[in-house]
């Protein structure tokens, strides 16, 4: 049986094969991702988390890394990490990122306990909390556990805000609740074991805006360990609010802080257990992104605020001025100060896990932990083939897929462009020319022979009216001669010049809809732009047959290169609430196409749509009957060789069907990592993934098939 290999894109690194799976893991490029908690434990082990890759532990400072969560449930999305203090051994996990994500792969399912170390992971339930900020363990009994739930983002959820357990995780009891669209942000639990302070958000998303704060929002006190709570007011802020991060001070536990998001902003400080507060200052805000503050162990009066940079004030709270961090990646979630020497410091952000020892002055990348987050990856033609692909906040990257035998070195590793990376092309006849993507449609080509990067996104002619790419704009070179380059945003774009020229061949292809007056519970949201494409394919067969699918539920089709559209909006068995997220047409016939989309933004359902029609989309029938409750679809492909196999990247996983989607199975010894894109490499036969958390993957489809 052949191996499967785990590709992640910067250095090259070979891992032990664990024994429970038959993957093995290698790197060829870019280590490194969003990181969503760091804890040390009294043994000076290193816990941390990719937001959406799972926990991993270092015994060595951070010189190596092991997964130790990677079959303990069906989730790798984290949202916290508590560590007891008074017995090390006892791991608690709350699962499902906290911070405003917007990718399925950041959804939880529930709380997990280890009493080992993290050998063995018990689920302890609140599978539905969906999203976790914080978990307290009691200072005095670590059978008290408190859980702070944000709760689902997409809708209402009855399973949001606080929870105690006083027989360690047997049974909880919901001791804090306003509402079923307001979760809690954070939480805190001073040294006497009574004393609670919470922060509850009110927040919504949708595929068009997010409502980042609301009148729900607030502080809140328990004063008998979760038993009554009281909303504080006085000195507190009275602006309506979004995430209020909290931290007391170690060194002096009646001190606390609280840093807002508001209109207005700002820092709070409490002198008397946060029965009271004062302003400090309002240069200071955090945000739905960031959410987390620290108080120097040593020091009360050091605070430090996580944002797009470290703001630090050194005379508590008064003034702030950003922390100067050379060669550091932006946008700074998590903060571990050393309680022993406050010099050395672990920092967590967009960019992977980072260490000081002289207090900031010089920081060290650690570039050996693999949770990249791939929204979309593209192949070439080349032996070994190459693999390109855009990750969150990291850009685009290029690399050899070579597995086995001695890799080349980092100098070969290409960025192709910067930003929040998408989608990512490979000329078809010129594997010299590639193609990048960052944020709303930003394209990028890229030159092997020469290292430079030109910006190559359209504009349009008409100045009011200008063209609107989503997020992650969907983008296609043809395999068809003289290979034009596709690109959807409202309309769809064609390129014959290599990027060097754009001519409109549709008309808006989304419903348009006007979201600008719209309102979310009665409040204006934060808008996004919307009514663009998400999903972009052509058939293999034959140019010029095209489909396009859109944020706004709209699928539409063209047989003649863009002369004329076919709407197909309404012939699919579902509701129109909807956004694509993948369409793949067939390799074995001209008029079959895959559909996949998703509704979890506009009804809280992660249930999974994926469609075949063979008609050219004229009908259609479900291929779900057989897939998990909860999966939602964001990768497909269909094996050049065989058409009734079937792969689909969900969520939480890998699923294969070798009956044509009649049934379906998860791919064997795969972690339940998202799969967000795939592609086949032949005659290699090779199956590469490119997975929201842990790199690209790669595995010989002799071993899946």
């Amino acid at each position: 049986m052949k191996l499967l290999f785990l590709l992640f894109i910067n250095l090259y690194f070979v891992i032990p094969i664990k024994a429970q799976t038959p993957w093995c893991f290698a790197s060829t490029g870019f280590a490194g991702g969003r990181i969503s908690d760091i804890e040390v434990d009294a043994n000076r082990n290193i816990f941390t988390s990719g937001s959406t890759g799972g926990v991993f532990r270092s015994s060595d400072w951070g010189k190596s890394w092991s997964p130790i969560f990677d079959w303990a449930g069906g989730s790798l999305a984290i949202g916290d990490i508590a560590i007891c203090e008074s017995n090390p051994d006892i791991i608690w996990v709350g699962t499902g990122e906290a911070s405003g994500e917007q990718s399925a792969a950041s959804v939880g399912d529930g709380v997990y306990k280890s009493i080992d170390g993290g050998k063995i992971w018990q689920c302890m339930g609140l599978k539905l909390t969906r999203h976790i900020a914080k978990i307290q363990i009691n200072i005095l009994n670590p059978d008290i556990v408190y859980v702070a739930a944000t709760g689902a983002r997409w809708g209402n959820n009855e399973e949001r805000g606080i929870y105690r357990t006083t027989d360690g995780g047997k049974n909880w009891q919901k001791v804090f609740y306003l509402n079923d669209f307001t979760g809690m942000g954070d939480l805190a639990s001073f040294p006497d074991g009574k004393t609670l302070l919470a922060s509850s958000w009110h927040q919504y998303r949708s595929a068009w805006a997010h409502l980042q704060r609301g009148p729900w929002s607030g502080l809140y006190r328990s004063a008998d360990g979760g038993e009554n709570w009281q909303k504080v007011t006085e000195g507190f802020s009275s602006d309506t609010l979004g995430r209020t991060a909290l931290a007391i001070a170690p060194s002096n536990p009646k001190v606390v802080y609280a840093c807002v998001e508001s209109k207005n902003g700002g820092l709070y400080r409490s002198d008397d257990l946060g029965v009271t507060w004062k302003l400090m200052s309002t240069k200071v805000s955090t945000s739905y992104w960031y959410g987390r503050i620290y108080v120097n162990p040593t020091d009360e009066n050091n605070v430090f605020v996580m944002g797009m940079m470290v703001q630090e004030s050194k005379d508590g709270g008064r003034t702030f001025a950003p922390v100067r961090m050379r060669d550091v990646h932006v946008d700074h979630h998590i903060l571990w100060i050393d309680p022993n020497n406050p010099e050395i410091r672990l920092l967590g952000n967009d960019g992977g896990f980072y260490s000081t020892a002289d207090a900031g002055k010089a920081w060290k990348f650690h570039n050996n932990m693999y949770i990249g987050q791939y929204y979309a990856i593209a192949i070439d033609q080349q032996d070994p083939y190459w693999v390109y692909g855009g990750l969150q906040d990291n850009g685009v990257w290029g690399g050899p897929s070579r597995i086995g035998g001695r890799p080349a070195g980092d100098s070969l590793i290409k960025n192709i462009s910067g930003g929040d990376g998408f989608w990512a092309a490979v000329d078809p006849t010129d594997a010299n020319i590639a193609y990048g993507e960052s944020q709303y449609g930003g394209l990028v080509k890229y030159d092997h022979r020469t290292d430079k990067s030109e910006y190559i996104q359209p504009r349009s002619q008409d100045r009011g009216n200008p063209y609107r790419f989503n997020w992650n704009a969907p983008y296609i070179v043809s395999t068809h001669p003289p290979h034009p380059i596709y690109l959807g945003g409202n309309k769809l774009m064609k390129s014959d010049d290599l990027g060097g020229s754009w001519s409109e061949i549709s008309p808006d292809l989304s419903r348009n809809v006007d979201v600008k007056s719209q309102l979310i519970q009665g409040m204006k949201p934060v808008l996004k732009p919307y009514s663009s494409a998400t999903a972009l394919a052509e058939s293999p067969l034959k140019p010029g047959v095209i489909y396009v699918g859109t944020d706004d539920g709209n699928l539409q089709m063209t047989k003649e290169g863009g002369a004329t559209w076919i709407n197909l909006s309404e012939k699919l068995p579902m509701p129109a609430d909807r956004f694509w997220t993948r369409l793949i047409c067939s390799v074995h016939d001209i008029g079959t196409v895959f559909a996949a989309c998703a509704r979890y933004y506009e009804a809280n359902d992660l249930k999974p749509y994926l469609f075949k029609s063979t008609d050219f989309g004229q009908t259609w029938i479900p291929l779900t009957s057989a897939m998990p409750a909860e999966a939602v679809v964001r990768g497909f492909a269909e094996h050049p060789l065989n058409p009734d196999i079937l792969y689909c990247g969900v969520h939480n996983g890998l699923l294969i069907s070798k009956d044509g989607g009649k049934t379906w199975n998860r791919a064997p010894g795969l972690i339940p990592v998202a799969i967000d894109d795939i592609r086949i490499s032949m005659p290699s036969q090779e199956l590469v993934l490119g997975s929201y958390g842990r790199g690209v993957i790669i595995g010989s489809l002799t071993l899946v098939n």
